[in-house]
């Protein structure tokens, strides 16, 4: 019976620790001295040319929000006069293709010639986007870079929902220099 109950437990682990996002990039200046800092601002992104679509607008005040929270949560207070941190972050997307490699079951049959061999290639079978969320906390006053970091994510129809883009900034933070305070 307890056999049974730590199978199950371990299958909960598993599927728990399982995340739809992944770190591509986690890099800090080892050489910060982070109690130094007190407040942070993000970077004005106004003086982008064109204007920028209702959708791409609500997932960057979701993506601040966000932000906002997790840098509250570690004792840094928002700051429109001289902020000690700057945040800037980007979003891309890509569109990638998923591939699968051929097996041996699906080569022709050999008809002729002597010198005839089959090899495994990867074939497409469908599209997808990947989206990707990039920030940089940078030193205000010396305009140098402290940390810089990445998530990605497969795009679906949930991942605008302000929870969603929530988890990944919360996965993205767990990887912060700064703990929570």
């Amino acid at each position: 019976m307890k056999m049974k109950y730590g199978f199950v437990v371990l299958l909960v682990l598993l599927v728990a620790g399982c995340s739809p996002f992944r770190i591509v990039r986690n890099q800090a200046d080892p050489a910060a001295q982070w109690s130094e800092y007190r407040t942070f601002a993000f970077v004005d992104t106004n003086r982008i040319s064109g204007t920028p679509g209702a959708t791409y607008q609500a997932a960057v005040d979701m993506i601040k929000q966000a932000v906002s929270a997790e840098m509250r949560e570690r004792g840094f207070q928002p700051s429109s006069n001289n902020p000690d941190l700057l945040v800037n972050f980007g979003v891309v997307v890509q569109e990638k293709t998923q591939t699968r490699q051929t097996t041996i079951q699906e080569a022709p049959l050999y008809i002729g010639q002597r010198r005839y061999h089959w090899q495994s290639r990867e074939v497409p079978v469908g599209n997808y986007e990947e989206g990707t969320i990039n920030i940089h906390v940078v030193d205000a006053q010396r305009d140098a870079l402290l940390w810089d970091a990445a998530v990605a994510s497969v795009i679906t129809r949930r991942s605008t929902d302000p929870a969603r883009i929530g988890e990944a900034v919360d996965r993205l933070f767990q990887k912060f220099p700064v703990r929570q305070r």
